[in-house]
């Protein structure tokens, strides 16, 4: 009886483990870098206050504060973009702080490659977050959230280049 019971559970065992197994395995991130993703005006500074509020540790960048002045004004100028963008992913990671929580619009799996790479130096486990509101791809009601001025035409470009599905693997291989 004892054995077709033990066959009936699928093999358990009560016996203690045998000398040579490995323990079980410990979760090897001891640090969390949320990349935000998503069209301006979909919610993804709320979502970073929302983490933030989540974890009191957490330090939010944004590629965004590059363009304010010391005033407080937002000044945007797409030809220092790619300055600005180092200089975000310079400051993420310094310090070994964590949680880290990066809010940009991340529309291609390129642009967050570098955060990717950095993460995986220093040991960071990579959480991919796009915020839940119900308008995320409806361009009229985004135009009307983003707190920027984007115009329409240009979220609607960006809607169109918008990478679903991305995943750790996607971005660390992509061009």
């Amino acid at each position: 009886m004892g054995e077709d019971l033990v066959l009936a559970l699928g093999g358990l065992s009560l016996q203690p483990r045998a000398q040579g197994r490995a323990p079980p395995r410990r979760r090897r991130f001891s640090r969390s870098l949320y990349l935000l993703r998503g069209l301006p005006g979909s919610g993804k500074t709320t979502l970073a206050r929302q983490l933030k509020h989540q974890f009191p540790s957490a330090v939010i960048f944004s590629t965004d504060d590059y363009f304010f002045t010391e005033d407080g004004d937002y000044i945007f100028d797409p030809d220092c973009l790619e300055d600005a963008h180092k200089w975000n992913q310079k400051r993420a990671m310094k310090n070994g702080k964590s949680p880290v929580i990066i809010d940009n619009t991340n529309i291609h799996a390129w642009e967050m490659k570098p955060y990717v790479i950095m993460a995986l130096e220093n040991s960071y486990e990579v959480i991919f977050r796009e915020p839940n509101t119900r308008w995320k791809f409806n361009v009229r009601e985004l135009a009307r959230h983003n707190s920027h001025g984007v115009p329409r035409e240009k979220i609607q470009r960006m809607k169109e280049q918008y990478e679903h599905d991305v995943t750790f693997h996607t971005v660390l291989h992509c061009e």
